[in-house]
């Protein structure tokens, strides 16, 4: 920094090419931890990316990463409680995901522990809570429409579904309404070899 600079409300000022904060933890005894820690600022190389990250020294790993650009409140833990809110400032659950269109969470399974690779969305919009295939042509396997009436589909603790009703009193319990079946078999107390006209 020069003499003449002005710090505004900066306490500190830090000014390098490369800005790196080593955390060199020292202690030798088997009993203290040891794990060294670095804040880092940017990439160092050419052509690298903008960011501000916590970095685990000692393993190699950045377990923490902001890129540069990133929209307010991206991430945002709440006094109250440490409510995390993402794109919203006031999370009012222990989870608050906010989005203009369809907030969505990802669930990946990516291969890396051997397991064949698998992505699921759960998301929700104003015409649809769903839950998307995405690795099977992005398919809509369940669905719920907003203002779908309480215990539409209600399953008890011991595996009994009410449809309609929140005490279902056999393995199926439907409250009232018709049964329909468009096309295929429906087999009661034996298996379903007849279909139904």
């Amino acid at each position: 920094c020069v003499s003449s600079e002005s710090f505004g409300f900066d306490t500190h000022r830090l000014k390098e090419n490369n800005l790196r904060i080593h955390f060199d933890d020292t202690s030798s005894s088997a009993s203290f931890p040891s794990n060294d820690w670095r804040i880092a600022a940017n990439d160092t190389g050419n052509g690298g990316d903008n960011y501000l990250a916590i970095q685990d020294a000692t393993a190699g790993t950045t377990p923490f990463k902001v890129e540069a650009g990133a929209g307010n409140n991206a991430l945002h833990v709440d006094a109250s409680g440490g409510n995390v809110g993402m794109g919203t400032s006031t999370p009012v659950v222990e989870l608050h995901v906010a989005d203009g269109d369809s907030p969505t969470m990802r669930l990946e399974q990516n291969g890396s522990n051997g397991w064949t690779p698998q992505i699921w969305d759960v998301a929700g919009n104003e015409t649809n809570f769903f839950v998307r295939d995405v690795t099977n042509s992005s398919k809509l396997p369940f669905k719920i429409k907003p203002g779908a009436p309480d215990n539409a589909l209600f399953v008890a603790a011991d595996g009994d579904i009410g449809l309609g009703t929140a005490s279902p009193s056999s393995a199926l319990h439907m409250k009232s309404g018709n049964l329909f079946v468009e096309s295929g078999n429906l087999g009661i107390n034996v298996e379903p070899t007849v279909a139904l006209d």
